[in-house]
């Protein structure tokens, strides 16, 4: 049975029944439900995460850098690490590192603010604006094929999903 074909028949990322078995037997704690929804986002991320780095490649990109693009393209005007740091949803370190690596790349420039020393701001270079401006049509489309077998109502029920197992993780963090 080919890999494909062992995930179609219920096993998720490696994992067949008989280790949920073992688990739930072992573990009072262990919820096969739960582990196999946590399973099957880990899968679909890291399909979704090599699909991105494939289609970003060809310009140098990661898809955590185009993140970065993308958002100051929205944006249209400079604005802070900081914004930046919670459009993305990530750490003010990942933050440093990403705009360091688009800097060095000449996608974007930083600009210290006048008023607080401490605080940068960044926004599109013109070579950011050209690569964003030629990724985006393609970014979309692929996006748009991938997700086709979705309708818009599972879409949205998706995100809503997403965002409710989002919440319970963020909880935990605390």
């Amino acid at each position: 049975m080919s890999d494909r074909e062992e995930r179609a028949s219920g096993d998720i990322v490696g994992w067949p029944d008989a280790h949920f078995l073992a688990h739930r037997k072992r573990f009072s704690e262990f919820d096969a439900g739960s582990m196999r929804a946590l399973l099957a986002l880990r899968g679909a991320a890291q399909h979704v995460e090599n699909a991105l780095g494939t289609w970003f490649d060809v310009a140098g990109l990661t898809p955590q850098k185009f993140g970065v693009l993308i958002v100051l393209q929205a944006e249209g005007k400079p604005i802070s690490l900081s914004d930046l740091r919670r459009a993305l949803g990530t750490t003010q370190a990942n933050v440093t590192g990403l705009v360091a690596g688009l800097e060095r790349d000449a996608y974007i420039e930083r600009r210290a603010s006048t008023v607080d020393r401490r605080v940068s701001y960044v926004s599109l270079s013109r070579s950011g604006k050209r690569v964003v401006a030629s990724m985006l049509p393609i970014y979309f489309a692929k996006t748009k094929s991938a997700l086709r077998a979705l309708t818009n109502n599972e879409k949205k029920t998706f995100v809503e999903l997403l965002g409710k197992m989002a919440r319970g993780f963020s909880e935990l963090e605390e």
